[in-house]
């Protein structure tokens, strides 16, 4: 679930998208009856070595403190966003923060979020729950942070690595099949949710969430 301003390109899409399906549904294959968030961590683990053992892995700009894909909306998927709820919920300022932060933005629509920071970053633009990211955010690499920023302002899309892409977005689309609560929410929206939740009904919380690309009421 890849917001613009970036943006994939080429041409091995359906290749690279079925790749990242067939490992994702052998991890859930063999975690069927774990809870969620470790069937989420079942698929970030099988997808990892994919995201690594690309061409493009070699040159990418991507490290500690580069934070330009941190500033745009993310879906994620029910299993995704209970694993980081548990790591969020484990560290109560930051689940304090995710939660002022849902509240506070709660009016804006998808794409007003471009360029709003990740309530998850850090003082020093790192993630502080890095092992529990989801797989938006595990794919997503470029090799150029200056064209990075350069999007966030509004400038040229930025081409990023199409196939740990398109492996991500195979992956995401079988954990979107959740049979209690398919698809996608909104990252910040999903987390506020879920924290907000009993024991019960966090299936029904996550549904309740923003949906990806949801514009405004009214």
């Amino acid at each position: 679930m890849l917001p613009s301003p970036i943006h994939a390109v080429g041409g091995m899409s359906q290749t690279e998208f079925y790749r990242g399906v067939a490992a994702a549904a052998r991890a859930l294959s063999r975690s069927a009856a774990a809870p969620p968030a470790s069937r989420a961590e079942a698929v970030h683990a099988a997808l990892q070595p994919l995201f690594e053992a690309v061409p493009a892995a070699a040159t990418r700009a991507c490290r500690r403190g580069c934070a330009h894909c941190c500033h745009l909306p993310v879906g994620i998927t029910f299993a995704e966003a209970e694993r980081l709820a548990a790591a969020v919920a484990a560290r109560p300022a930051l689940a304090a923060r995710v939660r002022a932060v849902a509240a506070r933005e709660a009016g804006l629509g998808w794409d007003a979020l471009v360029g709003t920071p990740c309530p998850l970053l850090d003082g020093e633009s790192a993630c502080t729950v890095h092992a529990a990211r989801p797989l938006p955010c595990r794919a997503l690499a470029s090799s150029d942070a200056g064209a990075c920023a350069a999007a966030l302002r509004g400038s040229a899309p930025v081409p990023c690595d199409e196939a740990a892409f398109w492996r991500g977005l195979g992956a995401g689309d079988v954990l979107a099949q959740d049979a209690a609560a398919p698809g996608h929410r909104e990252l910040r929206s999903a987390l506020a949710a879920l924290l907000a939740a009993g024991p019960t009904g966090r299936a029904a919380a996550f549904l309740a969430a923003r949906p990806v690309g949801a514009e405004p009421a009214g």
